[in-house]
């Protein structure tokens, strides 16, 4: 015990010294600087690092120290210049360069960590954490593919991390590459198999793979394990909608309007149900509540446009219409129904320029390959 408080005497007299050189004219030395660091007092050891560089500006391990320094004190842009500083003046100090991408992936500079997390993987290529921090970092750039190769090298190392899983399951799904987004939530259901938000994604991958009777299964599960949700009971409605069970579909759009009374997706599907059931006040009243809710509701408008065509009253189809293409002018099916409403108006020459879209626009989707039908958004903000 009396040893142990020797030591703490000592290493308080040795930072107090410290203190008072840099308080003086002196310059303090490096050692000062790693003990200040080691005292844990960050404030003092970046002003002593700062000295030293400014007294040595071609020494690049006191940038790179400098670096170290502001990084702990989460002063992460000021990091980056110290190691751009240190790199400019020894491209080969070790450490440097991961140093750096991390001070940029702290920033959420995802595409500037990039470079220099590759070259720290270039001069250690088993280095985990240069590895998950490149993987991580194409994923918030957004570059999927990318994300997945180093993702996938990062996840065989760490085989039960279900942060690590789960991004790299939704790499692979923003990639369109749904094989491999299954395969990995298949995974993390036996790591977490009471996790509703697994089950949840699963059945969004399969979804998109084109397999709807298993992505239900799916939601039925995460609805089961977390009913109050928000959310999950309009993606279980959503797929039912779309598997043509509309009374089932129904159910689950009124169970999330239990918990989000003013989901306006989930809203406008129960209008669109009730259109197709033939009940057109119904619907207009749940169509119109949608469309104020969410005014980028696309499906709102094209319902609302076809039951206003049933009932003649062909200008406020139009006004619907040009929502509903405002919203989204590269889809074929509002200018169609425009061109018929301009038709049955005895309009023929502005029905054919918007007949002449439709045409051009299939011949554009001809040529586009690979293109499938996405998943409406269930957050009713977005």
């Amino acid at each position: 015990m009396l040893h142990r408080t020797a030591i703490r005497r000592l290493a308080f007299g040795i930072s107090m010294l410290i203190s008072a050189k840099l308080a003086g004219a002196q310059t303090p030395t490096p050692a000062d600087a790693i003990a200040l660091q080691n005292a844990g007092r960050l404030g003092e050891a970046e002003d002593a690092w700062r000295a030293i560089s400014k007294a040595n500006p071609g020494d690049a391990a006191a940038f790179a120290s400098l670096g170290v320094v502001l990084s702990n004190e989460q002063k992460y842009s000021e990091a980056s210049a110290a190691y751009r500083k240190a790199l400019a003046l020894d491209p080969n100090l070790p450490s440097v360069q991961l140093n750096w991408g991390l001070a940029e992936f702290k920033q959420g500079h995802f595409e500037t960590a990039i470079p220099p997390l590759k070259a720290a993987m270039s001069a250690d290529p088993h280095s985990m954490q240069a590895m998950t921090l490149l993987g991580l970092s194409y994923y918030g750039a957004k570059r999927f593919p990318e994300a997945v190769k180093y993702l996938q090298k990062a996840v065989s190392v760490e085989p039960n991390n279900k942060e690590l899983h789960q991004t790299l399951a939704q790499s692979c799904r923003l990639a369109k590459n749904y094989q491999c987004a299954v395969d990995e939530f298949r995974k993390l259901e036996q790591i977490d198999p009471d996790s509703s938000a697994v089950h949840m994604l699963m059945g969004e991958a399969l979804d998109e793979e084109g397999k709807t009777a298993e992505a239900i299964t799916e939601f039925e599960t995460a609805v089961k394990l977390a009913p109050r949700e928000p959310n999950l009971n309009f993606g279980l409605g959503y797929l039912y909608w779309k598997a043509a069970r509309n009374d089932e579909a129904a159910a689950a759009f009124q169970s999330e309007l239990e918990v989000v009374p003013d989901n306006a997706q989930a809203i406008a599907y129960l209008g669109d149900i009730a259109m197709k059931n033939g009940e057109y006040e119904k619907a207009v009243a749940l169509l119109e509540k949608s469309s104020k809710l969410q005014t980028n509701n696309r499906l709102a408008y094209l319902d609302l446009a076809r039951i206003f065509m049933d009932q003649k009253r062909y200008d406020q189809a139009q006004v619907a219409l040009r929502q509903a293409i405002q919203l989204d002018p590269s889809e074929a099916d509002a200018h169609f129904r425009l061109g018929r409403v301009y038709q049955l108006q005895g309009n023929n020459a502005d029905a054919e320029k918007e007949f002449a879209i439709v045409r051009e626009l299939k011949k554009k989707k001809e040529r586009e390959a690979g293109k499938g039908p996405g998943r409406p958004s269930a957050n009713p903000g977005s």
